[in-house]
């Protein structure tokens, strides 16, 4: 299954990256090796480019960033930004007044940088007890005052909008508002998280339209992740790795079942690949 793998796409959180945010050694010596071996690496993640480590964006032979659940495609070598499916500011604008009205904690995408207002930022920062992501939230953030005008001011639409309900029940019924009043597509990455972007931001298409750039065919992606907003990622490979971590339906789709984040799975995989 592995032999013509030319293309490797990697998520971040839960997958190449153990619960407190940290890169092991030997997943680092995994990846690089992949890359000196010829293959091409890209991260496909839901996180902004701003918000991915420094030890990641530093990988050896890392090619590409299939950032914000699909919305961004950065090229590395080249410096530049090869696709892009943002929501139009109105869209945006009208989406967070739900969020608004119900007091809730969210956060607005633009050009790689999580937007938030001061009172949610601060109630976010309080109710966050992982050192690992609470530095990813302070780098990939910044404070604004005037939500509405800084949307209006984004010349590449928004990437994405996250937000987080008190509760599953309240969650499904605001995706279900989202969803019939806008034409958008929704994740739901935990059991009271939603994001919200473009209908083309999606990370299978985003890892499709790049494979297609590279010359690459389904048969030549390997794809490894562990939540369900990674499932279009793996559709799109022709060998998909769920780690074992991963939610059921995840795995219930992989082609391959490793073992989980503590245990360097990503890594041994990515081993196997390159023997």
């Amino acid at each position: 299954m592995m032999k013509n793998i030319r293309l490797l796409a990697l998520d971040i959180d839960g997958t190449i990256l153990t619960q407190e945010k940290k890169l092991t050694d030997r997943t680092r010596k995994a990846i690089e090796a992949a890359a000196e071996a010829g293959i091409t690496v890209a991260l496909v993640t839901g996180r902004p480019l701003q918000g991915i480590p420094d030890e990641l964006m530093s990988l050896r032979g890392l090619g590409y960033v299939i950032s914000s659940n699909g919305a961004v495609t950065t090229d590395l070598t080249h410096h530049r930004v090869l696709r892009r499916a943002a929501l139009d500011p109105e869209t945006a604008i009208g989406i967070i007044r739900l969020p608004k009205r119900l007091d809730l904690i969210y956060a607005v995408f633009i050009d790689s940088i999580g937007y938030c207002e001061p009172e949610p930022f601060d109630r976010h920062i309080s109710l966050i007890d992982n050192p690992g992501l609470e530095t990813y939230i302070r780098k990939s953030r910044r404070i604004t005052c005037d939500m509405d005008g800084q949307i209006r001011k984004a010349v590449n639409g928004v990437e994405n909008i996250w937000l987080v309900t008190r509760d599953q029940s309240e969650r499904d019924e605001l995706n279900r508002q989202i969803n019939g009043q806008w034409n958008v597509r929704t994740v739901l990455t935990g059991t009271v998280d939603i994001e919200i972007g473009s209908p083309r931001a999606d990370k299978g298409l985003a890892l499709s339209e790049l494979a297609r750039c590279l010359t690459v065919g389904k048969s030549g992606i390997m794809a490894i992740g562990d939540n369900g907003n990674d499932i279009g990622m793996l559709q799109a490979a022709g060998v998909s790795v769920a780690m074992g971590n991963a939610d059921d339906e995840v795995k219930a789709l992989a082609d391959i079942v490793t073992d989980n984040n503590h245990e360097d799975g990503a890594a041994k995989i990515i081993e196997e690949l390159c023997r």
